[in-house]
């Protein structure tokens, strides 16, 4: 399956039928803590890395912004690390008016796919995608999950994270800093509102194509998910 127009997997729905959007505050909401960095142990990111052992030249995409702690460190691993700015190309491709209105948009559609997740079928061995995901559509979702699955290699994986707070209406956005195989810096650039909430039901469903999905739940209301084709 080539990885051109993958718009095509554009129109499922998203996996819980009970999840939604959150819903505005009734009330004034509180002040939002600062943002803050902290480094912190990530178990899916250290299963990540072990299914590197051993082996040299494999090629990983990260949807994060592009800095040189990742990029050095899976250079001494002796691995290749691209980047696709994903947040950043949502927002250049549905910015201005109603953020998620305007993912039911074709031509904004066209525009966004045309610029992410561009790789031939089976071309890469992992995907590091972070929080991203969970600022897609339900619908256009769908379609980058399975374009996700179409990437990868078999036996890839792919280590996603989500806010697990269902009563956030917003929730900080991170960079992620790699900074050994089970550590990584988490640096909040801002607060972003989230498609919906996730539940394990409904990732389980989202994910549903993958061979494995496993979750890692950290005590600063993330979520990690490892998935593996």
């Amino acid at each position: 399956m080539s990885s051109k127009g993958w718009n095509r997997f554009f129109g499922g729905q998203s996996g819980d039928p009970s999840a939604r959007p959150p819903e505005p505050a009734s009330v004034p909401p509180l002040e939002k803590p600062e943002l803050r960095e902290f480094t912190r142990t990530s178990s899916a990111l250290d299963q990540f890395f072990q299914s590197f052992h051993g082996q040299v030249g494999l090629m990983v995409l990260d949807l994060g912004v592009s800095n040189q702690a990742n990029t050095d460190f899976f250079n001494l691993l002796g691995h290749r690390l691209r980047y696709d700015n994903f947040v950043s190309t949502l927002d250049e491709s549905f910015g201005g008016g109603d953020f998620y209105a305007n993912q039911d948009d074709d031509s904004r559609i066209d525009a966004f796919q045309a610029k992410v997740l561009n790789f031939d079928d089976d071309s890469l061995d992992g995907v590091l995608a972070w929080d991203s995901l969970q600022y897609l559509s339900p619908a256009l979702l769908e379609g980058a999950v399975s374009q996700l699955h179409s990437i990868l290699h078999k036996g890839g994986q792919a280590l996603t994270v989500f806010h697990t707070d269902e009563k956030l209406v917003e929730v900080p956005a991170y960079s992620y800093r790699i900074q050994d195989r089970n550590r990584v810096k988490l640096i909040a650039r801002e607060y972003r509102k989230p498609s919906q909430y996730f539940s394990t039901r409904s990732l389980e469903k989202l994910f549903r194509n993958f061979e494995q999905v496993k979750f890692f739940l950290t005590q600063d209301s993330l979520r990690e998910v490892l998935l593996r084709k």
